[in-house]
């Protein structure tokens, strides 16, 4: 028999409020499982899911059912306190609350029923229909867009860019127009959206677009804009001129939309911490190799300047790692990412998103960390502050 995990009222938290915390991480998908390193609805790393006894249950997080999880997190904040989580504060987790109603050896009755071999098929049969009941829910979102009508709206999920879901849902105008229609929800920073946030794909939900601006299928502009259509130079241009028009906090998405190569651009919007040459005992050198920049997990990572990635994986100390090689010979690194979305080989722009921040490696928390190098390894480090700055960035 697997064992239960006994949770009081002094480190426990209710089973909503996990949902809470669930929702935050992996958009309430108790079965993720990104390639990030972390599982479930959860995101237990693979040693905490041990440490907490976890493997009495499934041998990853995203292979145990939802109640089996609880208990494991209700074990662990015992353990750990709410610091586990990067987004206790979102979904209110604290020491003190409430224990959460789980049964994660639930299943385990059914095999009694057994016992009455003749009666046991029948007495099954009603709750192998059951299922059938929940259908209708499930058909709901095919009735949202009938006769293959657009989406009327987007959840987003970890990882994406507004530059990414126009794309992909052909909307006409481009990011700027699922921004402009969904500037309340996002905020004022178009880079910034959050796993969750429910975006509208029609204008008429927005207003700073006009009516019919957002548009799937290509049913309006794709003809007269050529959207998809021009050589690679025209949609460039074409993007340059949309960002010349869009506001300075806009700027991120209109270089990943393709600026022109040779601008530069800040790696995310957060300010800088722990500065470069910073002295302590915490790196192997005796002082800070680059700059951090205060990044909560899961914001978009974006590449300096134009380049070659040269690097793409585990980094070491500096986890999911991120270095591109420049046309001025410098390489810039990008460390600690919780998600990687460029491989080696790979030419970007900048602007272009390489991944998500996160804390991979060796961290006290959440942040971005940030080099500027001559070489492409460690050791042959410049001021990365001095260097953004000398080349129009401001920090």
């Amino acid at each position: 028999m697997l064992p239960l995990f006994a949770t009081g009222n002094a480190d426990a938290a209710s089973v909503d409020t996990w949902d809470k915390v669930a929702q935050c991480e992996s958009s309430g998908n108790w079965q993720a499982n990104t390639g990030n390193g972390y599982f479930g609805g959860l995101q237990f790393s693979q040693s905490s899911w041990a440490a907490a006894g976890g493997t009495a249950y499934a041998s990853r997080a995203d292979l145990a059912t939802k109640d089996q999880q609880i208990a494991v997190a209700e074990k662990l904040l015992k353990m750990q306190g709410p610091g586990a989580w990067a987004c206790a504060g979102a979904g209110g987790l604290t020491a003190g609350g409430p224990a959460a109603d789980v049964h994660p050896d639930g299943n385990q009755a059914q095999p009694q029923q057994k016992s009455a071999p003749k009666q046991a098929p029948q007495q099954a049969q009603p709750k192998k229909a059951q299922p059938e009941k929940a259908q209708p829910e499930k058909a709901q979102p095919e009735k949202a867009a009938p006769h293959g009508k657009p989406a009327r709206s987007y959840t987003v999920v970890g990882g994406d860019t507004l530059y990414g879901i126009a794309g992909s849902h052909e909307i006409s105008g481009g990011w700027k127009a699922v921004y402009a229609a969904n500037r309340t929800v996002i905020g004022g920073d178009p880079d910034l959206i959050l796993p969750g946030q429910r975006l509208s794909l029609r204008a008429e939900d927005g207003k700073g677009a006009g009516k019919g601006d957002i548009e799937e299928n290509g049913k309006k502009d794709r003809k007269s804009s050529g959207d998809g259509a021009q050589p690679q130079g025209g949609a460039e241009d074409s993007a340059a001129k949309d960002a010349a028009d869009s506001t300075g906090a806009a700027s991120g998405s209109a270089a990943a939309s393709g600026t022109a190569r040779g601008d530069y651009v800040r790696p995310v919007p957060g300010g800088t911490s722990t500065p470069y040459r910073a002295a302590g005992s915490s790196w192997s050198s005796g002082h800070h190799t680059g700059v951090d920049f205060s990044a909560t997990t899961g914001t978009p990572v974006q590449a300096v300047a134009a380049g070659e990635v040269v690097a793409a994986g585990d980094g070491g100390a500096y986890g999911n790692q991120v270095v591109i090689r420049h046309a001025d010979g410098k390489y810039s690194q990008y460390g600690h990412l919780s998600s990687l979305a460029v491989r080696a080989g790979q030419q970007v722009d900048a602007g272009t998103r390489l991944g998500l921040s996160g804390a991979t490696g060796n961290v006290t928390g959440p942040h971005l960390h940030f080099e500027v190098r001559t070489g492409p390894g460690y050791g042959s480090d410049v001021d990365p502050v001095a260097y953004l700055r000398a080349h129009g960035v401001s920090l």
